[in-house]
């Protein structure tokens, strides 16, 4: 998989790690390795669009809502920042439907988030 130069998390370990062993990390894995694991699903699905079900499923999972990693940022948002980073039509076209239906506070914090993380973001 090419790394964007602006990615969130440029080359990271998790890149190299089998989709079995991200999703296992998900599950079992401390906080900050938990997104860094939906993260890298997320961008993963440009390639295997079976992993885009599941990625929605872990990002709309309240465990995942609900735990922040730093400040404002919960796993989910690593998540949907992992779509965003696939770039297909798709992934687009989800993350623009989580942001408008996404709840209050976290769309405002998705958003401060998504603007502050990717200067193109609009």
């Amino acid at each position: 998989m090419k790394i964007k130069e602006n990615s969130l998390l440029p080359d990271d370990e998790f890149y190299q790690l089998s989709t079995r062993k991200l999703l296992e990390i998900l599950e079992k894995g401390l906080l900050l390795e938990r997104g860094r694991a939906l993260f890298v699903l997320g961008r993963r699905s440009a390639e295997d669009k079976e992993l885009i079900d599941i990625v929605l499923k872990e990002i709309y999972d309240s465990k995942n809502r609900n735990t922040r990693t730093i400040g404002i940022v919960s796993i989910s948002f690593l998540g949907i920042a992992g779509l965003l980073e696939a770039g297909t039509e798709d992934t687009k076209k989800i993350v623009k439907k989580i942001i408008e239906t996404w709840t209050e506070p976290d769309c405002s914090n998705l958003l401060l988030f998504l603007k502050s993380t990717y200067q193109n973001f609009q």
